[in-house]
């Protein structure tokens, strides 16, 4: 297979993985409302879930195809791309996000605990078993946190609804109070989309491992930058939407939960099934990156509020870390 049509490939792949996710996601909505779950249970775990379910299903695909490295540099690359591309083109767009909830106390401390546990998990060359149920462990506490205390329980689940309905465009499943209707069609989707979840991604390792033999680099490159990037492009569509209806907060919420999520999950999970590897190019660069990406977001969400011009930075220091990957 040519590099192009490998490319090509991998955007298709990529497209369908993206929204029969979000079919999927609405699909589990839908059955669990219709079930009697809590919607605040919904929105904390299956729509939170939901939106990292490409980069969770294709790191664990790549490790069942005996390419395990994936992961880490899809975890990896997913959080920078967050931190520098997502929440940067958010604070431009928006000349100002202003950040009401209260971050510094456990939120801020969770994102900078996940970020130095994969440094030191990874740092060895590989990520255990043993570990990657450690990272589990560390998600169920951060999920534990959100449940047990019900203001912050809403304030999530106000920013995993609206972002999903703008995702979805599915009103009836998020309304306060109203059961949807179950039919056969909501089953056929739930299956269905799930189904064109696996494949796609499928095609979508097997395509990245193509781009990678084509451009000889590392697997992990690719999945650091075309990976990361095409995952990370619904949550640009979600920020400037939210931007646009004065619901900026909502950028920096979602950024904080999916790199908790890419740490813990899309690592741990991968981790027990093979040992992750943990290349050079992601241990001794991506990685510390990473940690001062994390260590910037910490800084800059201090004063509930990131400026156009911290933006601006953010996204040129993403462009400078995707020029200096290069090997």
């Amino acid at each position: 297979m040519s590099l192009l049509s490998s490319v090509a490939v991998f955007v298709v792949a990529l497209a369908f993985l993206l929204v029969a996710s979000e079919w999927f996601t609405s699909a589990a909505e839908r059955l669990a409302l219709a079930a009697g779950v809590s919607p605040f249970l919904i929105g904390a775990t299956i729509v939170a879930g939901g939106t990292s379910l490409p980069e969770l299903v294709s790191s664990v695909l790549a490790a069942v195809e005996g390419e395990p490295g994936i992961a880490l540099g899809t975890a990896v690359g997913s959080n920078i791309a967050n931190i520098f591309l997502v929440l940067g083109i958010a604070a431009v767009a928006a000349r100002h996000l202003q950040i009401d909830r209260e971050l510094v106390r456990v939120d801020l401390p969770l994102l900078m605990a996940s970020a130095v546990f994969l440094l030191i998990v990874a740092w060895n060359g590989s990520v255990r078993w043993y570990e990657g149920l450690i990272g589990l462990l560390g998600l169920a506490v951060y999920v534990h946190f959100t449940l047990s205390t019900r203001t912050r329980l809403d304030e999530v689940v106000d920013e995993l609804v609206e972002e999903h309905t703008e995702r979805a465009g599915d009103e009836a499943v998020v309304a306060d109070g109203v059961e949807p209707d179950v039919t056969v069609r909501t089953y056929a989707v739930l299956v269905g989309s799930l189904g064109v979840v696996f494949v796609a991604a499928s095609q979508l390792v097997g395509s990245l491992l193509a781009i990678a033999a084509a451009l000889d680099v590392g697997t992990e490159l690719v999945a650091m930058t075309a990976v990361a990037v095409g995952t990370s492009l619904p949550e640009i569509s979600v920020s400037l939407s939210a931007i646009r209806r004065g619901s900026s907060e909502l950028t920096v919420g979602n950024v904080l939960g999916s790199n908790v999520f890419n740490t813990f999950a899309v690592v741990g999970v991968p981790a027990l099934l093979v040992p992750v590897p943990a290349a050079p190019s992601v241990r001794t660069f991506a990685l510390p990156v990473m940690i001062l990406a994390t260590l910037l977001y910490y800084f800059i969400t201090q004063d509930r509020e990131i400026t156009r011009w911290e933006g601006l930075a953010l996204v040129l220091l993403y462009a400078a870390f995707v020029v200096n990957l290069a090997p």
